[in-house]
């Protein structure tokens, strides 16, 4: 038995390997199979496969006693692919399913290194343990995890990216032994329609299966796929499987050379349990790849954990890493480059790493800063027991393909290290929504930006175009706001356990570009319905969900996903599963002159059912519980006082929220034309303006003061409108990978009413049919309307400034904003008008002023200047000859004083 090592370093720094495992002579001498040994897994036990493996489905299986074993249970794997009972009413007026197979279809496990395009011959040896147990009670017999052949052993060839499994092989071919004791090609790619017609594997001949040794516990197996030339174009594949004394071949002849072509792995699916004891390659002409690892997934801030404790700064960082380890530590420098290098840098902030039902290899890391982040720029490294790890050693090596959007100025070598920019004014955020993982690929043409692939070429990829955020640097944004549909766990498969939720998560946010934004800024991280593995997430539903059986899926799985989504959102070390998560949260800057709000318009909102006492007797009435019934909520009592309590007391010059997707109702429902609106339309019912009489209150309460701006994502456009009444500014922003963006309602203008007839002046339009409020076409060879928010807000003027632009993801900030405008102005110009001036008013200087009613009741805070004046020079909603009760606070001294208002 030959062996080679593969193992090479590059120039592509720490973590950057040409892997092919290295298996300990011991174990290996046990396998006899052809070729060389590539993975003998004789490593610890660990959830882990190993640096050497990719899958989409990673919690298939698991490193026990020296083998690669099957895992056959796992936290929240009954789940099925379904939307909220609205979904069921908009599409066919069916009930909701609630009575399903919840059978799992098969994972496939990748070799990272291995991409063949010559002939080879790839062997795995195993031992069964178990056969297809009996079924429990509660289960169902005719599920098909119960069906004898459902139970597989296989290897999957031709893999054309590293996620091609859960029945999403479309370019590859898996082969292998089912327990109804056959060998057989499981799958193989079709002929193809259209523009992939006579792509696939309409040549091949041959029989599809055979007959095969049955395996009983504790028998030893291999498995061999051997792929060998069949004249021009064309190849054979042979496949054996063996058992003891008895062995059984499978010939497939005149199959497509493209179809051959490509990754390799190991299958499994069904109830059967079993292990690989090694993996071989006989490689032929083929030589491994350079592929670099990141065993730091990403390490990044939290910047609304940001608060000072005594004389100190601290905030929290959330470490996901891809292996066990036991602590992670966090160093903090004023340098990019410290005296003595990263390890003389005290440790600022140290943490157990955790795996545990909902947390996978994650660190919650509460760093104390070694200053004030209004101060200077900081810089941060990232250790694991007692290594660095903040390089992306992927960077500069083949596991950045063509998807990887992140050019700016990291060196090739991945070798950059955290960064939390100097939080003082202006302040620069960048709004983020909407990133889809999977689909084309915008790439250059000779007939210039193109998207290509699709349909048949499905694939993950990092970023959706080539050179995405290349100019992000030249922006300057010191915080990173991913706001709704931030990871979309369940748009690809709906995860069936902890391993694969985290995958999502990884593969959406944590890619070679996304880690990079996200070690580079402060981030505000504020989920939507899709990131907690199910569309149309929100109401009293979501909690009935969670908590009760049988009402169409499963409440493990969704109890998983919101701890796994409010863990990594908040840094929360322990999450209840059924609980409602009060995640609102306000992160006021140090020189306390900017806040930013982030809110939650979807769990504490009523339910959207217009009908009830449907059955009592009030069925004949239509939408009895309109979707304007005053009694609706948006947000919540709890979460709308603690707003209402934010609006009139922060003293912050200007505030910036999140997480109201669409107060004005702009968007059109699912059903289009003259009913764009729907009572009855899921598509609209997500909306926050769907809950009219909630929208109604947010937004007299928003423009009770000036320089507020509300922006949310969401809804797959970029947009800046201003609300005529009462001037208040809310923008939406996205998608950076998805499509699909809402219609606009009719009568939709630069100028305009929305459909519950408020007044309004939309700014800016970027929509994937249009490119301005007048609803103008784009122009042929623009890029594809992928998009982010740029923002500034500047309240060091004595009349705040407010600047807010939709800009394309290549775009550099010279190129004219996209939408066909932007909003450029001053605090003043916005919230209701005044309705009383205020007197010349002196106090402490650099202090919080706050403005209350004789009685007690909050009007207003603002700031006083370096003088200690006053620049506030009215208020709205307060009648002329009004006594006021204004009081200052420095942090030491406090300052009282009464005026009247004329």
């Amino acid at each position: 038995m030959k062996r080679r090592n593969f193992l090479k370093k590059t120039a592509a720094g720490a973590g950057a390997v040409a892997l092919s495992g290295v298996a300990k002579e011991s174990a290996s001498a046990a396998l006899n199979l052809p070729g060389s040994i590539i993975d003998d897994f004789s490593r610890v036990d660990s959830l882990y496969h190993g640096p050497e493996w990719e899958s989409l489905n990673p919690g298939y299986w698991k490193i026990q006693d020296g083998a690669l074993r099957r895992r056959l249970k796992n936290y929240g794997d009954r789940a099925r692919r379904t939307g909220f009972p609205y979904h069921s009413e908009t599409h066919g007026g069916k009930e909701m399913e609630t009575d399903y197979d919840p059978s799992l279809p098969q994972g496939v496990l990748w070799r990272r290194d291995w991409k063949l395009n010559d002939t080879y011959e790839i062997s795995l040896q195993g031992t069964f343990h178990g056969e297809l147990p009996e079924v429990p009670e509660g289960d169902r017999a005719d599920w098909k995890m119960y069906q004898p052949g459902y139970g597989l052993i296989g290897l999957a060839i031709g893999g054309k990216n590293l996620f091609e499994s859960y029945g999403k092989e479309r370019q590859a071919t898996l082969i292998g032994w089912q327990d109804n004791g056959s060998l057989s090609v499981i799958k193989e790619p079709s002929s193809g329609k259209g523009k992939n017609k006579g792509k696939g594997s309409s040549t091949a001949k041959g029989a599809k299966s055979v007959a095969a040794p049955a395996l009983e516990p504790g028998d030893s197996f291999t498995l061999s796929v051997k792929v060998s030339s069949d004249g021009e174009g064309l190849a054979k594949v042979t496949s054996t499987f063996t058992t003891g004394d008895k062995s059984v071949s499978l010939e497939r002849k005149g199959v497509p050379w493209r179809l051959t072509q490509g990754y390799f792995g190991v299958v499994g699916r069904g109830l059967i349990d079993f292990e690989i004891n090694g993996v071989s390659i006989d490689a032929k002409k083929n030589e491994p790849l350079t592929i670099g690892t990141a065993d730091c997934c990403a390490c990044y801030p939290l910047g609304d954990s940001l608060k000072k404790v005594g004389d100190s700064w601290q905030v929290k960082f959330v470490g996901v890493f891809a292996s066990d380890g036991k602590q992670a530590e966090i160093r903090v420098s004023d340098s990019a480059e410290p005296e003595g290098g990263w390890k003389t840098v005290p440790v600022a902030g140290s943490a157990e790493i955790v795996n545990n039902a909902f947390r996978r290899n994650t660190s919650v890391v509460t760093a104390t800063l070694p200053q004030s982040p209004a101060a200077t720029t900081l810089y941060y490294t990232i250790w694991k027991d007692g290594v660095d790890v903040t390089t992306d050693g992927r960077i500069g090596t083949d596991a950045c393909g063509p998807g990887t959007g992140m050019v700016g100025d990291v060196p090739a070598s991945g070798s950059y290290v955290g960064r939390l920019p100097q939080l003082k004014a202006p302040y620069k955020l960048c709004g983020l929504s909407c990133h889809a993982i999977t689909s084309g690929l915008q790439q250059r043409t000779d007939d210039g930006l193109k998207i290509l692939g699709g349909g048949d070429d499905w694939q993950v990829r990092d970023q959706p175009t080539v050179e995405a955020y290349r100019h992000l640097e030249d922006y300057d944004f010191q915080v990173m706001v991913w706001e709704d549909d931030v990871w979309y766990m369940e748009l690809v498969l709906y995860p069936p356990s902890t391993d694969d939720a985290y995958k999502v998560v990884a593969n959406s946010i944590f890619g070679p570009t996304s880690r990079w934004q996200m070690m580079r800024h402060w981030n505000v991280i504020n989920p939507g319905d899709h990131d907690y593995g199910m569309d149309d997430v929100k109401g009293p539903e979501q909690i009935a969900i969670r908590k009760h059986e049988g009402l169409g899926q499963d409440p493990h799985y969704m109890r998983r996903n919101f701890q796994i989504v409010h863990h990594l959102v908040t840094g929360a070390e322990e999450v209840d599963p059924l609980a409602n998560p009060k995640k609102w949260r306000a992160w006021k800057m140090p020189n306390r002159d900017f806040t930013f709000v982030i809110l939650d318009s979807r769990l504490w909102r009523s339910s959207q059912d217009t009908e009830i006492w449907k059955d009592w007797g009030w069925g004949h009435v239509e939408n009895a519980y309109d979707r304007a019934d005053p009694t609706r909520a948006l947000l919540g009592e709890e979460q709308f006082a603690w707003l209402q309590q934010v609006i009139r007391t922060d003293s912050a010059r200007l505030i910036c929220l999140t997480g109201i997707n669409a107060l004005h109702t702009i968007w059109a429902g699912n059903k289009g034309g003259d009913t764009a609106f729907d009572q009855r339309d899921r598509v609209a019912a997500d909306y926050a303006g769907w809950v009219k009489a909630g929208a109604d209150r947010v937004i007299e309460l928003l423009a009770e003061r000036d320089g507020v701006v509300t922006v949310y994502g969401d809804v797959h456009n970029g947009s800046i409108i201003k609300n005529k009444e009462h001037r208040l500014i809310e923008c939406s922003f996205g998608p950076i990978g998805r499509s699909g963006g809402r219609a606009v309602v009719p009568g939709f203008g630069p100028s305009m009413k929305d459909f519950d007839g408020r007044e309004l002046d939309v700014v800016a339009l970027y929509h994937k049919e249009h490119a301005s409020p007048d609803l103008k076409k784009h122009a042929p060879g623009d890029p594809f309307y992928w998009n982010f928010l740029e923002m500034d807000f500047d309240p060091a003027q004595a009349d705040p400034k407010i600047g807010l632009r939709v800009r394309n993801m290549i775009d550099p900030p010279t190129e004219s904003p996209r939408g066909g405008g932007s909003l450029q102005e001053t605090a003043s110009e916005s919230g209701r008008p005044l309705t009383c001036q205020l007197p010349a008013i002196t106090t402490l200087p650099n202090a919080d002023v706050r403005f209350v009613h004789t009685d007690g009741r909050p009007v207003r805070g603002t700031r006083s200047l370096e003088d200690g004046s006053v620049p506030l020079k009215g208020l709205p909603d307060i009648k002329p000859g009004t006594r006021l009760i204004v009081t200052a606070f420095d942090g030491e001294k406090s300052d009282s004083q009464t005026v009247v208002v004329s």
